[in-house]
């Protein structure tokens, strides 16, 4: 007589954490594949990379521009520059707290791999040595299996977002907690006028930006609002930038709301997803996705409008639209004609009737992140083999990361103005 396969129990004829061949089954190891010198090359490679671009990006070129002056032009130049101890340290202090809270972030999800015994992959730094970016795209890591159960998932997906929370509270509590006095300013070309003004009223002048010049605006948060005001004066946001240890705090917020973006598999979506189930999850990353195709095409007008005939621009905004829902709703084109038609009449009245309000809540960068979601991220999530509800404790986390979201989310995170 042949062994018999032992009986799959019947739905909730245990408690969900018992074991059964579906839940508890572990497929056979398998080599590990990690190559701890590649993430830790990377990882060098992207700090090097964050230093460097860091330095640029906060510029205060008052500090090193009479040492590469002396060196000339060509290499002598940059060897200065990258020498240069004033240099070195402001990238040091963007640096280091933004990779601080990205490598937190991973190891969050790394971690709950881990304890979930999951086979999961060191995170992947992402260098960019590129003058005027972060200096990275981030970090990710790779599941090495499915994720056969919803609390393994939520587990999973929520780690990361909640510990980089954590850490990007502490950054920018350090950052405003000890913000430097006005004279820092002096360290940055230009700002002469505004550290009398900081002198003389302890806060910054109302931005005006000048001629022919462009400023990097970096939105406002709930979050950012209510920890800027511990600090001696709020720092608005096109001054974020000169402030090393600020702004990557600011970053921490900024990936921690994308992350937690409700769409496919992001870790908003994981969290979508175990708390609600695969239809809800459904609707929300789509109208999700709408609402930033939504702002993208309103940034899209108000930024081309004084150049580009109305026909041309109305028209390249429709496709666009077209383009996108058709891909978002494959197959239902009703349902895609009908969302068309909504977009682009909610643009129109935005746009037209209340000006103001489309210059607050237009960004055209969303084009970019929704045709990430479309066609790199995908907008559904894959189905989990094992649904189980989530524990209330899990659902008080769940809730938790829905609150972060809303704390650290900007419409308009970093825009060019002038």
């Amino acid at each position: 007589m042949e062994p018999r396969p032992p009986a799959v129990p019947s739905r909730g004829a245990e408690p969900p954490d018992a074991p059964s061949v579906l839940t508890d089954y572990e497929p056979p190891s398998a080599p590990d594949e990690d190559r701890v010198g590649l993430h830790v090359g990377l990882f060098v490679a992207t700090f090097l990379s964050s230093v460097w671009c860091g330095a640029l990006l906060v510029g205060r070129s008052e500090r090193w521009d009479p040492v590469v002056e002396v060196a000339g032009n060509g290499i002598g130049a940059l060897l200065a520059l990258l020498t240069s101890r004033a240099f070195l340290q402001d990238g040091f202090l963007y640096a280091v707290p933004f990779l601080g809270f990205l490598t937190v972030h991973e190891f969050g999800h790394y971690l709950a791999a881990r304890w979930r015994q999951t086979r999961v992959s060191l995170p992947y730094f992402i260098p960019v040595p590129l003058p005027s970016t972060l200096g990275t795209f981030g970090a990710v890591i790779r599941i090495k299996e499915p994720l056969r159960r919803t609390r393994q998932l939520f587990d999973i997906g929520a780690a990361g977002p909640l510990a980089g929370f954590v850490a990007a509270v502490l950054v920018l509590l350090v950052a405003v907690l000890t913000l430097p006095g006005p004279d820092y300013l002096f360290s940055v070309a230009g700002h002469e006028d505004v550290v009398t003004y900081l002198r003389s009223f302890g806060r910054f002048p109302e931005f005006v930006p000048e001629p022919n010049s462009t400023a990097l605006v970096f939105g406002d948060t709930p979050l950012f609002h209510l920890l800027g005001s511990l600090g001696w004066t709020r720092v608005p946001g096109h001054e974020i930038m000169h402030y090393p240890v600020l702004l990557a705090g600011w970053l921490g917020l900024f990936f921690t709301a994308l992350n937690l973006l409700p769409v496919g598999q992001l870790d908003g979506g994981h969290v979508v997803y175990a708390l609600w189930g695969p239809r809800v999850h459904q609707i929300v990353a789509r109208v999700t996705t709408m609402v930033l195709l939504l702002s993208g095409g309103v940034g899209l007008v108000t930024d081309l409008a004084p150049g580009t005939g109305p026909l041309v621009l109305w028209a390249a905004v429709a496709l666009i639209y077209a383009a996108a829902l058709a891909w978002l709703f494959r197959g239902e084109w009703l349902l895609t004609a009908s969302a068309v038609a909504f977009l682009t009449a909610a643009t129109a009245f935005l746009v037209v009737v209340v000006p103001g309000l489309a210059l607050s809540v237009g960004w055209t960068g969303w084009l970019f992140w929704v045709g990430m979601i479309l066609f790199v991220i995908r907008v559904d999530h894959p189905p989990v083999l094992v649904r189980e509800p989530l524990t209330p404790r899990r659902k008080a986390l769940a809730y938790l990361c829905i609150v972060i979201f809303f704390l650290c989310f900007s419409i308009q995170p970093i825009q060019f103005v002038g």
